[in-house]
């Protein structure tokens, strides 16, 4: 996830977004890494001002989309808040604010459910699949694989440097039907099925 916001740097090849380096085309993506990047002693709107800012935003834009994600998220009577003082799933729901400030086109989300609880997730899921309906592209890093397999449109599977294609997995899937993500993981990592995984994964 951080080679794709030009946060590390990889190896081989090119990464771009738009037609541009992704490590230069950064006011189009809106990212929320595995820990929380908020700055815990200052309020949830000193945030947003703060990270609104860096992207080039004046403080009436950011004010305007502050006051809609806010209310969308249900966060409206805790902007002023400090973060500090937020518990686990208010935290994680003002991080999604702060990525969401500059309206990006492409949202990329490292492990975004961890440590919520399912009412959270739901809501979370219900709140991206909104989003994804506004015509923004969401990119999800996660190991809720039942979750992954009933909300996105494309899947994809790494291991040990092996690439697991959408079309890749569907194949899979129907040939070993009632199948789920998950136990085809469990398959990949004992190595169950032998040369039918290798089979999955193209070589």
């Amino acid at each position: 996830m951080q080679s794709l916001v030009g946060l590390k740097k990889h190896k081989y090849g090119n990464i771009l977004i738009n037609n541009k380096n992704s490590r230069t085309e950064t006011g189009s993506i809106g990212y929320s890494p595995q820990k929380n990047a908020l700055y815990s002693h200052l309020t949830i709107m000193e945030n947003l001002l703060t990270f609104g800012r860096l992207h080039g935003m004046k403080d009436s834009e950011i004010k305007s989309n502050a006051k809609l994600l806010l209310g969308r998220l249900n966060l409206q009577s805790a902007s002023d808040k400090r973060i500090s003082h937020l518990s686990g799933g208010m935290e994680k729901r003002a991080d999604l604010v702060v990525t969401l400030i500059n309206n990006p086109s492409l949202i990329i989300l490292d492990e975004p459910f961890n440590g919520l609880d399912i009412s959270l997730q739901k809501f979370i899921w219900q709140f991206l699949r909104e989003t994804a309906s506004e015509g923004k592209a969401i990119i999800i890093s996660s190991h809720i694989l039942h979750d992954i397999q009933a909300n996105c449109n494309q899947v994809g599977l790494i291991d040990n440097g092996n690439y697991y294609s959408t079309n890749q997995l569907r194949r899979y899937l129907e040939e070993h039907r009632g199948l789920s993500l998950e136990q085809f993981l469990e398959d990949v990592f004992s190595y169950k099925y032998g040369d039918n995984a290798a089979g999955a994964s193209g070589k």
